[in-house]
């Protein structure tokens, strides 16, 4: 055979090599020489710092995802806290969208803090990838407390206004605390915590009147009967506190939840985002995460990346008038 004849033959079957080279590569996730995603670890950031609500929670998250392997790779959490909740969330959304970098984040940072305060990141620009866990908020009160429900509360607050202590303190606290005085058209005396344990400790002490809450940090202490739920901004009763009616029941037309979101930079690619949508989404519906959402009082959502997003569109939409001009 010929030089010649084996030239020819050789480029008649460069365009099969070629082809198959090609599907060899969309198998492996990308173009001949680009690794499958993910070729290394996935870093989870959470924004608060190690033992926290949201950390636990993420951790259990990640022990499901690792523990099914359907990413191909493990995740690590990394705790970035600090500005609450600003740092993490900066180093989330000003990462490289390579997939590499997610974060679990509170729907606080990217719905309300924007409303008050300059942030590094753009609230509006974001993958949302999935809605992990939702925790009503709740006014909670000592179990020996004279108020029985809301109406005892606003019958209360309308005769005395200004003396009854109402502990609030983040914005998804202070938010609905303000929005129950315009409903209700009462004034309370308002203590600011920094979170649901400081606000429990006052409760227990008999140091506060009524305390809002997420259902999460108020759940212990509600099981055990050191406290009582007045009524929870659900739109409807929720099963871990099947006992407790929704403000609305009530006659207050108030629903106010807080989300934990798994959020990745803006411009993530269509394939990358479809890849971790559908491995958190397993770990998030799983039979394990839900009995360890349910220890910890959260509900577990598991919306998928459209409905949680607009579900943080809308919640700082609601949030606006009340927040803005405190800029």
């Amino acid at each position: 055979m010929s030089i010649r004849q084996v030239r020819m033959r050789r480029r008649a079957a460069m365009p099969a090599i070629l082809a198959a080279g090609v599907l060899a590569a969309a198998a492996c996730g990308g173009p001949p020489g680009q690794a499958a995603y993910p070729a290394r670890d996935v870093q989870i950031v959470v924004p608060y710092p190690a033992g926290s609500s949201i950390d636990t929670t993420t951790r259990a998250l990640a022990e499901v995802i690792n523990d099914q392997g359907k990413l191909g790779k493990r995740v690590q959490v990394v705790n970035r806290e600090g500005g609450a909740g600003s740092v993490g969330t900066t180093a989330t959304l000003n990462a490289k969208p390579d997939g590499y970098t997610v974060g679990i984040l509170p729907d606080g940072p990217l719905t309300l803090v924007p409303h008050t305060e300059e942030v590094s990141y753009d609230p509006r620009n974001v993958s949302v990838l999935s809605e992990v866990t939702i925790s009503p908020v709740l006014f909670v009160v000592p179990a020996d407390s004279p108020y029985r429900d809301l109406r005892d509360l606003i019958d209360a607050a309308k005769a005395r206004p200004g003396s009854i202590t109402l502990g609030e303190g983040p914005l998804n606290y202070a938010v609905p605390a303000e929005k129950f005085e315009q409903l209700t058209n009462t004034r309370f005396r308002h203590v600011s915590f920094d979170g649901d344990q400081a606000t429990t400790t006052a409760l227990l002490g008999e140091n506060l009147d009524v305390g809002v809450m997420q259902l999460a940090g108020a759940f212990a202490q509600l099981e055990s009967g050191k406290v009582r739920a007045l009524g929870i901004a659900s739109a409807e009763r929720i099963d871990l506190a099947p006992d407790v009616p929704t403000f609305a029941e009530q006659g207050v037309d108030l629903e106010w939840e807080a989300y934990n979101v798994v959020v990745a930079p803006p411009g993530l690619p269509d394939a990358i985002s479809t890849k971790l949508s559908e491995v958190f989404a397993s770990a998030v519906t799983s039979a394990p995460f839900r009995q360890a959402a349910k220890k910890l009082g959260l509900v577990v959502s598991g919306a998928d990346g459209a409905a949680a997003a607009k579900r943080l569109t809308d919640k700082s939409a609601a949030a606006a008038d009340l927040l803005a001009p405190s800029r």
